[in-house]
């Protein structure tokens, strides 16, 4: 319900936006063939890569539906990987950190715009892969912890999640504004945004309301085309996910799924057109 309501006054803000936009519009042009060619709205498709730096704080997990876990991270000295063994993992209280997203960080947008005022429904793709934060004799070893009921792990009072990145699928409804210039081929834009981020975390997607804002500038290659750059920053207004499914259950007894507390945004800047 809280999504709905926030999409809900998203869209009213931004049809808002579009209205007091085009009175602008009218206001500033007596010449009629140019309040004529402003009023007329126009649809448009962007596209853009966007690089981005994770800004991912408190990244602690423990079992779902239980007051106290026992976390351990792989033994960084050896060199086989073997999960279903209590004593690969020795490391207490391990942390993550997190890559920037340089190669698969994109987004797509199509929206309306009318006078200096657009509206656009916007989808964006990151992925942060998890960084080791020192040598590790196996590749793929620092992805691995181990969730356990007790403090000394045995086979059965533990299970694995393999945490190898976070993934965010965004969808959000954004209110822009463009400062045009009739003379000037350069227009700078703000936009303000709410939706929607569907977190991957462990294979498991959880839904979260989000927000977004951008400031750029855009060059009117042709009457058509822009080329645009700019910076963004996205956040997620809650922290908690719950219910991510065992990576390897081993031979624990009973539910095995972890919860995740984190806070997750991200920034960067993007090129592209429109």
């Amino acid at each position: 319900e809280l999504l709905v309501g926030s999409l809900s006054a998203a869209a009213v803000c931004a049809c808002s936006l579009l209205i007091s936009g085009s009175s602008f519009a009218y206001s500033g042009n007596n010449d009629a063939s140019d309040v004529s060619g402003v009023m007329n709205g126009s649809f448009y498709v962007s596209g853009s890569y966007s690089p981005s730096f994770p800004s991912i704080s408190s990244f602690a997990i423990s079992e779902s539906d239980r007051g106290g876990s026992y976390v351990k991270g792989y033994n960084k000295n050896l060199s086989t990987l073997n999960v279903s063994d209590p004593i690969s993992f020795t490391q207490n209280d391990p942390s993550f950190k997190f890559a920037k997203s340089l190669l698969t960080s994109f987004d797509g947008a199509t929206g309306y715009a009318i006078g200096g005022a657009r509206v656009e429904v916007e989808v964006g793709y990151k992925k942060f892969e998890t960084l080791a934060e020192s040598d590790y004799k196996h590749v793929e070893s620092h992805n691995f912890v181990a969730v356990g009921r007790d403090a000394t792990l045995t086979p059965d009072n533990f299970f694995v999640m393999k945490i190898d990145s976070v993934k965010d699928i965004s969808v959000m409804l954004n209110a822009c504004y463009d400062v045009m210039h009739t003379d000037l081929p350069v227009s700078p834009y703000m936009c303000a945004g709410l939706g929607a981020s569907f977190i991957n975390i462990a294979d498991h997607v959880t839904s979260k309301l989000a927000y977004r804002g951008k400031v750029g500038v855009s060059y009117k290659l042709t009457p058509e085309i822009s080329l645009i750059a700019g910076g963004f920053y996205h956040g997620i207004f809650d922290e908690q996910y719950a219910g991510i499914p065992a990576s390897n259950r081993v031979n624990i007894a009973g539910g095995a799924a972890a919860k995740v507390k984190a806070n997750i945004a991200s920034y960067g800047f993007n090129i592209g057109a429109r």
